[in-house]
């Protein structure tokens, strides 16, 4: 039995869409957060007045839908299954900018889903509540609609099925999700595949599984992984577009390399991480990626070393050494521009990392002790909450920031006449209005 076929048999509640029986208020507030993540995502897809970003998402979407060629006729430039995913949500919802907004905040509010139910693997429900709550209050809704939000939302459906029970359904599921996600954003390969090359070789190495299992749950990862990649490689070689597709891609990598090379590229990428407590005089949000990233790095360094000395780690242990390595390699989704919406969706589950790690540390701490802990974290959601959404000066976590505007406010909530999801927002931007204006 595998360390993760133990997790999972310790807490089988946790996959479970609403838990009743135990800690449903939890389930329940992270429903609600999601609702409300899309909800504003919505918002911004009406409001915003960006024509560069959408405009270039929502021209891709729009040809294919028209039954234009891909690499042919048009050219999907980041993912085939970001740009028909977007393409079918201007089928659904009409060909508007706002459709392709509403197709990625849905991805971006369901990410925020699986990443509760990924927390619930080593983290108690208030504790996977919490860890939620401050990714949203992080970055609350959708930037614009890039293929991030679409990669990361496949990568978490496939990290979640590799921890379920082990067996050749799931382990094939998970390979084919990870393909999926691949194909969303074709520059996402070093920071997807690397993780789990590293969940194999550990259970290889440390874990006490025989050859035949291990090799087994390679052939069904590997296949699955490779099934929606050779489906779209097939359909290339068919229409004669391989070439067309390498040239495109090569071109278009070339041209957002920003004089990256090989040699350079992790010195670029630290000095992005750190520069942050130097340089960010605006917002303090890019500087939690930089504590994300040194804790779960000294966190990572901690296991790796008790591991190979005792080679040994308890299921939680394990599993959140595991949670480390997705984080860090997370941060090479914004290799060439490092961006916030690119973090969010890469090395947000680092935040579960620290909750686990406070609490870890607080159990042999006083009563008195936990609550001063307590305290500033407490502190921090109420800052972030502070500029979610109205904010007085641009944050890292929005392209336009929303202003507190009466006539703004005014043409929003005119917009906003679509049953009770409508009703709602109108209450929540009201009140919110009314409280930061005080």
């Amino acid at each position: 039995m595998t360390t993760t076929d133990v997790i999972s048999n310790q807490y089988k509640q946790k996959f479970e869409f609403i838990n009743f029986r135990n800690g449903r208020i939890f389930d329940f507030s992270v429903l609600l957060i999601c609702c409300l993540s899309f909800g504003f995502s919505w918002i911004e897809s009406i409001l915003n007045y960006d024509s560069h970003h959408w405009g270039f998402m929502y021209v891709q979407a729009l040809d294919l839908k028209r039954g234009l060629i891909p690499y042919k006729e048009t050219f999907p430039a980041y993912g085939i299954m970001t740009t028909w995913i977007q393409s079918l949500s201007l089928t659904l919802f009409g060909e508007r900018l706002i459709s392709i907004g509403v197709a990625t905040g849905i991805f971006y509010s369901f990410s925020l889903f699986l990443s509760y139910q990924l927390f619930l693997k080593f983290l108690p429900k208030y504790a996977a509540f919490f860890s939620t709550l401050l990714i949203f209050l992080l970055n609350g809704y959708i930037v614009f609609p890039w293929s991030n939000y679409f990669c990361y939302t496949f990568f978490l459906l496939s990290f979640l099925m590799f921890f379920s029970k082990k067996n050749n359904k799931n382990v094939f599921g998970s390979g084919l999700f990870l393909g999926f996600s691949l194909l969303c954003r074709y520059t996402s390969f070093q920071a997807i595949l690397p993780p789990f090359v590293f969940f194999f070789i550990y259970e290889i190495i440390f874990q006490k599984n025989t050859k035949k299992t291990t090799n087994s749950r390679l052939l069904f990862f590997g296949l699955g992984f490779l099934f929606p990649i050779l489906l779209f490689l097939l359909f290339l070689f068919s229409n004669s577009l391989l070439d067309d597709f390498w040239i495109q891609n090569q071109i278009m990598t070339l041209q957002s390399k920003h004089e990256l090379t090989i040699s350079n590229f992790l010195l670029n990428l630290f000095k992005s991480i750190f520069i942050t407590f130097v340089d960010d005089v605006h917002d303090s949000r890019m500087i939690f990626f930089t504590i994300i990233f040194c804790w779960n790095f000294v966190t990572l360094f901690y296991f790796l070393k008790k591991l190979f000395l005792n080679k040994n780690l308890a299921p939680n242990e394990a599993i959140v050494m595991e949670f480390c390595l997705v984080t860090l390699f997370g941060y090479l989704n914004a290799i060439h521009s490092y961006d916030f919406f690119r973090l969010i969706n890469g090395s947000s589950l680092g935040v579960g990392v620290i909750i686990y790690s406070v609490i870890q540390t607080s159990q042999r701490l006083s009563r008195k002790i936990k609550i001063i802990i307590l305290l500033p974290l407490i502190s921090i959601c109420f800052i972030l909450a502070n500029s979610l959404i109205f904010s007085a000066s641009p944050t890292s976590a929005v392209y336009t920031p929303w202003r507190l505007d009466i006539n703004l406010l005014q043409r929003l909530l005119g917009k906003l006449r679509y049953g009770y999801l409508g009703c709602t927002l109108k209450v929540v931007l009201v009140i919110l209005a009314v409280t930061c204006h005080h």
